[in-house]
Order: structure tokens, then sequence, then C-alpha cells
């Protein structure tokens, strides 16, 4: 730090001795050893403090720069889904024009029948139901959250 080599040590050791004698000189060591401690502290914490806010700036630098490729990013998907959009909607219209749908009819049961749900669902019954309309192999089986 201060560059000093054993002779000059050496010297400013004899002149502190003649100058404020032996009585003085260890009290003397002691305050510029505290000072000096204190003064190294104070330049550490401030190089610390400088190193800190240089690497926050860069990483708000970096910050800045992750989200401007993420706006980009953002503005590119939305123009591809605006086309996309665009697109389904020229064709479901074209589908629509060509396509009709036969209309749903829904008979009414006027005695109480048993529907099946599945017929695992019937086997497992305590009774056996008496089914009045022919059994029949069902591909979708109802499913009721509780």
């Amino acid at each position: 730090m201060l560059n000093l080599g054993m002779t000059e040590i050496f010297c400013f050791a004899v002149i502190a001795l003649l100058v404020l004698g032996p009585d003085k000189l260890p009290e003397a060591a002691r305050f510029v050893a505290k000072w000096y401690g204190k003064i190294k502290k104070f330049i550490n914490n401030i190089q610390n403090e400088i190193d800190r806010e240089l690497r926050l700036s860069e990483f708000r630098e970096e910050m800045q720069k992750e989200i401007d490729k993420i706006t980009e990013l953002e503005r590119r998907m939305q123009q591809q889904l605006d086309a996309l959009k665009n697109t389904q909607t020229s064709s479901e219209v074209e589908e629509a024009k060509t396509e009709t749908k036969a209309p749903i009819i829904y008979t009414l049961f006027s005695q109480q029948t048993t529907i099946p749900f599945s017929l695992e669902y019937q086997k497992q019954l305590p009774f056996k139901p008496e089914p009045k309309l022919p059994t029949q192999q069902f591909d979708t089986e109802l499913k009721i959250a509780v």
C-alpha cells in the first residue's frame, strides 16, 4: 500500500524513538496502528460498495436487454397469433357455409325405465335390474363427480 521497505520502516522507528522517547513510543505505536486499521477498513468498505454498484449496474443492463428480448418475442408471437386468427376465421366462415348440421332429436320416455350406465356398474349392484330396454354396449360411460 505505501511501498515501504525494511530500511525506511527502521528509519521511522529510530526517529520516533528519538522524538517521543521510550515512555511514549508504545502508546504512539498503538495510536498509529489503530488509525491505520480504521483507514484500511474505510477504504475496503468504499471499494466493496463501488464494486457492488458496478455489478448492480451491469445486472440492470443485462436485465433490460433480456426484457427487450422478451417484449420483442411477445410482439412477434402476437403477430403470428393474429395471422392465425385471420386465417382461421376465413376458413371457418367457408366451412360454415358449406357444412349443414343435422338437427338433434330428443325423445321423451313415458314409462320409468332403467338406462344402463355400463355393464360393469350393473354387475356390482346387489340386485339385478330388469332392463325394459334392450341392453346395448355403449362406447361412452357417464361419470358423475361427487
